[in-house]
């Protein structure tokens, strides 16, 4: 009796503390997932993101993922640290998105670069640019032609930068060197000179245009469901904050695996963009 007396005891023990399976798919779904937080202009294009950004709040932040078993699918928590006091923050759950990533300038075709000497010295030059970003060229005095002075040019741009630099040899043996680099709407400028006129005078392409490549998104994805409208947090005296979000069956249309992300704005303006991340739901 005694035997079976503890036997009894132990199956008893084993039903008590056993996990309870709900509806989830096998696998340690409740293990909590802490995802990571990036600024937004280290993922998505600058301008336009990066204005609001908060160096070292991405690290100081946490996102905790979790799927429990039971009724809720998914608990998302933030633990907001490092951002401006007593300040209003927007929470945005979102679709998954891809990196921003900048592959280079697209600068291949024909410019002209005007250059300016005081007020009343201006030449120009038209050069070709290739897609490596080396170009050569012809112009001279006066700007617009008839040059009296013609002159010809060879150069590079780095098509990751975007600096500028060339060389110019006139028929005279008049030369000077230029530097420069593309600006964030394309054109070109900077200075050049040589040690009899000096450095330092101006110039700048009056035609041509650069424009960049990249791969990934370079925007917002989107709500990822129109059930979890954007909700805001405040945060303390400290610059710290946090919020939670119980995501259930009927924020789902249907069994699956889902890619989500979240994204925070301050002011209008996207300043931290978390991981994409992934739940399992069985519902």
């Amino acid at each position: 009796m005694k035997r079976i007396f503890a036997t009894l005891l132990i199956a008893i023990s084993i039903l008590l503390v056993a996990p309870v399976l709900a509806v989830k798919p096998a696998g340690n779904l409740a293990s909590a997932e802490n995802v990571l937080w990036h600024l937004s202009a280290d993922v998505m294009p600058v301008p336009p993101y990066g204005s609001r950004d908060i160096p070292g709040s991405d690290t100081a932040s946490k996102l905790i993922v979790n799927q429990p078993n039971g009724d809720v699918e998914v608990v998302i928590t933030g633990v907001m640290n490092g951002l401006h006091p007593n300040t209003e923050y927007t929470v945005y759950l979102s679709k998954a998105y891809t990196p921003y990533v900048f592959t280079g300038w697209s600068i291949v075709g024909t410019w002209v670069i005007r250059f300016i000497l005081g007020a009343s010295y201006y030449h120009d030059i038209i050069i070709n640019v290739q897609s490596d970003g080396t170009f050569s060229g012809y112009g001279g005095w006066p700007a617009g032609g008839p040059y009296t002075i013609t002159e010809t040019v060879t150069g590079n741009i780095n098509v990751m930068s975007g600096d500028v630099t060339f060389h110019s040899v006139y028929n005279n043996g008049y030369w000077y060197d230029a530097i420069g680099t593309i600006a964030s709407d394309g054109t070109m400028s900077g200075t050049w000179g040589n040690t009899g006129q000096g450095y330092g005078h101006q110039w700048l392409s009056i035609s041509g245009q650069a424009t960049r490549t990249h791969t990934g998104d370079t925007g917002w994805p989107g709500l990822f469901t129109s059930t979890i409208p954007p909700f805001t947090f405040t945060t303390d005296e400290y610059g710290s904050g946090s919020w939670h979000l119980n995501l259930r069956d009927g924020d789902f249309p249907e069994a699956g695996t889902y890619t989500l992300s979240v994204w925070i704005n301050e002011a209008g303006a996207t300043m931290l963009i978390s991981n994409n991340f992934s739940v399992v739901v069985n519902n």
